[in-house]
């Protein structure tokens, strides 16, 4: 997954997951397309509700059940060894009763809510979801079975393989719905424009190959540990659920991929890097693919090695000048004053430290000076001219 765009992915459906969808707007038209006709027509009310009525049923049996046990106890039919560990069945019947219910309502709800948003995935197991539409429509029902157990039984229909049997004893495995998650670039883009960068935003200070001081990002090998820990993390949050979504959604890969990589659990890759499962490996992967590929190295010189090597031109150019400068510390900005005297014109020139790293500081030999009368004499002030020389003005002067 080189590059990734979100409209051109959706664009991209295969035969199975036009199936999907097809299934899918004709649930939601059941539920939520009703004509006015169908709102008038009260002969035969939609099912929505069924399974609140299905769920009384069961624990009115129940409480048939445990009344009859009390009966049975006043007249002597049962032991009180026996009736205790009857009544221990009817509590855990209604215990599970009551988590049965609970879970289907709120899965119920929750797949309901994001088939009227549009926001369901591909990769939610056809399987799952016929179950869900089998319970809101009344065709999957409780039940309970000869040792008193609460389950779920009945017919649902798969999108593309049709009828299958239901019988589901333990509320956790009562399905959930799966959400599609956001398009891919969005959450990573962020993350691969900071890797190498410090806290400033500025690539990183590190040693070239010719040991000079460059900012740089660095090769993008250098990030994978990075890259696993973040990727690892952003697996771990988003759930078997995101993956799911992930595989379906973002790679459009079928159904039955999807499954059996799912479980295929403590999974290990070629590298040796540990998995829950074969699809948190493959979502790495191709993870890993994406931001390599958006991934763009900064590599530039340190301020520090820019004033070094101007300063080391300034000595070379000094040098075939025969002009001495010498080796303070700290790179200067200078300043050349132009004086008339009597002797002439005279140059000075003064410094100021801008940098700390060795400096050249220019000394000029004026010679002997030429004085008419008495070495006293009082020379006359004339007003300076100044100019402000930079390291690339010197250079360009003694060249």
């Amino acid at each position: 997954m080189q590059q990734y765009n979100p409209r051109e992915a959706a664009q991209k459906n295969g035969p199975e997951q036009q199936i999907i969808r097809a299934a899918r707007n004709v649930e939601y038209d059941r539920q939520f397309k009703r004509s006015a006709e169908d709102k008038l027509n009260q002969e035969n009310p939609t099912p929505q509700g069924v399974f609140r009525i299905q769920s009384q049923a069961i624990a009115r049996e129940i409480v048939e059940n445990a009344s009859n046990l009390v009966d049975k106890k006043k007249k002597g039919e049962i032991s009180n060894a026996n009736f205790a560990a009857e009544m221990a069945s009817v509590d855990q019947m209604v215990d599970n009763l009551g988590q049965f219910t609970t879970t289907v309502e709120k899965n119920l709800a929750a797949y309901n809510n994001a088939l009227k948003n549009g926001t369901l995935s591909f990769g939610m197991d056809q399987h799952d979801e016929a179950v869900l539409q089998a319970i809101d429509k009344g065709e999957v029902k409780l039940a309970l079975d000869k040792d008193g157990r609460v389950r779920m039984e009945g017919k649902a229909k798969h999108s593309s393989k049709g009828n299958f049997d239901v019988n589901i004893y333990d509320f956790v495995n009562v399905p959930l719905p799966i959400n599609r998650i956001k398009p891919i670039n969005t959450l990573v883009d962020p993350y691969v424009k900071g890797l190498g960068l410090d806290s400033n935003g500025m690539p990183i200070s590190r040693v070239d190959e010719n040991g000079q001081l460059v900012l740089d990002t660095g090769d993008y090998g250098e990030h994978q540990q990075e890259v696993l820990g973040f990727t690892k993390e952003a697996l771990e949050k988003v759930g078997p659920q995101g993956i799911r979504s992930f595989l379906g959604d973002h790679l459009n890969l079928p159904q039955e991929e999807i499954k059996a990589l799912s479980e295929n659990i403590n999974y290990t890759d070629d590298n040796g890097t540990e998995w829950e499962n074969e699809a948190q490996a493959t979502a790495y992967n191709n993870l890993n693919e994406y931001i390599g590929s958006k991934y763009q190295r900064q590599r530039k010189p340190h301020p520090n090695t820019i004033a070094l090597n101007a300063q080391n031109q300034a000595a070379q150019i000094a040098a075939e000048k025969n002009v001495q400068l010498s080796q303070d510390q700290g790179i200067q900005e200078q300043q050349t004053e132009v004086m008339q005297t009597p002797q002439g014109e005279v140059a000075e020139t003064t410094t100021e430290d801008v940098l700390g790293i060795p400096k050249p500081e220019l000394k000029i030999n004026l010679g002997e000076p030429i004085i008419e009368g008495s070495t006293e004499e009082v020379v006359e002030e004339t007003p300076l001219k100044m100019k402000k020389l930079s390291v690339e003005d010197l250079i360009k002067k003694y060249s």
